[in-house]
């Protein structure tokens, strides 16, 4: 009988030891739940404050930064991070940081073979990752990882910032202590990549659509209305001296006789190319653009005889040139007619008009020379 009551005494605590556990475990998955339910709204809340944001903001800067505090902000275990982009020359820069210090952080470049993510995902750069032991691993990676004085990273979660598949830069956050970032952290890394991701991709269209709005899309100088707006400008700039500022009109010569024998492709390359010429004669400061069809026009400083001169050997040139199919029965030209801003009486189609005179003027002289 004893026995017997001291087995079921047994049998009976086991059972409570493993209600117990169910109990605890349930506890923590139920916990474990009401966190990642917790962080999901968190992280809707944000979505919403990044797409408010990404309306009401064209400063690039400024939304990397905001979205970099708010990924922090949801991963409250990061101390620093930063959005690194590529620049001009292939090396990753900081577009935005927090945590570190902004002179420093500013001046840090670094090769994409370099980087944390680049090691651990053996070059690949498909997915978000967590790597703890920053020391260690980059030891064996031969990274450097020093970007302030006696700043010590012992962990890093990070995540590629891609672009139609592109690569376009990585989002880093950093902790001072290991095995900080969870399965949840490289989720929400994973979604603010990805937010990163739309407003560079809003940022090149914008881009796109401005540079469209402004240039001729065959030579890619400004078109009309914005040569016009450029060259207003110049003419109410009381800083300017309006004897020296010349607004030159110019037309293609035989342009009809190009497309006829060689077609419209031969004609295109032939404006390309005097587009080409020009640009090589001009300042920094003059202004180019083509009006439509093969009429272009340019404001140049300088004094009538330096233009001129300047033109004639422009002329030169253009006539040398070597144009896809150029034949014996077309040798490039152009006429072009000037107006000094002093005639203008600060009106542009004053200018427009005294130049296309003139030029009209050059192409008659022109028949009768030949």
């Amino acid at each position: 009988m004893f026995v017997r009551g001291t087995e079921m005494k047994i049998l009976i605590f086991v059972i409570i030891v493993i209600l117990a556990g169910l109990l605890i475990l349930s506890i923590q998955r139920n916990s474990r739940f009401i966190r990642e339910r917790e962080q999901l709204i968190r992280l809707r809340d944000t979505a919403q404050e990044i797409a408010d944001k990404i309306v009401r903001t064209r400063d690039p800067a400024e939304l990397y930064q905001f979205i970099l505090e708010a990924c922090m902000k949801l991963i409250p275990k990061a101390k620093y991070g930063s959005v690194f982009l590529f620049d001009p020359d292939g090396f990753l820069t900081a577009k935005a940081s927090a945590g570190f210090s902004r002179d420093e952080i500013s001046r840090f470049k670094m090769k994409l073979e370099e980087s944390f993510l680049y090691a651990a995902t053996h070059g690949k750069l498909d997915r978000a990752v967590a790597i703890n032991r920053l020391e260690e691993f980059a030891a064996q990676k031969s990274i450097p990882i020093s970007v302030n004085q006696g700043l010590v990273l012992r962990s890093e979660a990070a995540a590629p910032l891609r672009v139609n598949s592109e690569l376009a830069g990585i989002l880093c956050i950093d902790g001072d202590e290991n095995g900080i970032f969870t399965e949840q952290d490289i989720h929400t890394l994973e979604y603010m990549a990805n937010q990163i991701g739309i407003v560079i991709h809003n940022q090149k269209l914008h881009g796109e659509i401005l540079r469209l709005s402004r240039y001729d899309s065959l030579t890619e100088l400004l078109n009309r209305d914005s040569f016009e707006k450029e060259a207003e400008k110049l003419l109410n700039d009381p800083s300017k001296d309006a004897a020296n500022l010349y607004y030159v009109l110019m037309d293609l010569d035989d342009m009809k006789l190009a497309n006829d024998t060689n077609g419209h492709h031969f004609g295109d390359e032939v404006m390309k190319a005097f587009s080409g010429v020009i640009r090589r004669y001009l300042g920094k400061n003059d202004l180019f653009g083509r009006y439509g069809g093969d009429e272009f026009a340019a404001v140049i400083q300088g004094d009538h005889l330096y233009i001129s001169h300047l033109l004639e050997d422009a002329k030169i040139e253009f006539a040398e040139k070597k144009i896809g199919l150029l034949t014996n029965e077309f040798i490039p030209g152009f006429t072009y007619g000037m107006a000094c801003f002093q005639e203008s009486d600060l009106n542009l189609d004053t200018l427009y008009k005294l130049a296309d005179k003139r030029l009209q003027e050059a192409k008659s002289r022109n028949k009768k020379d030949s």
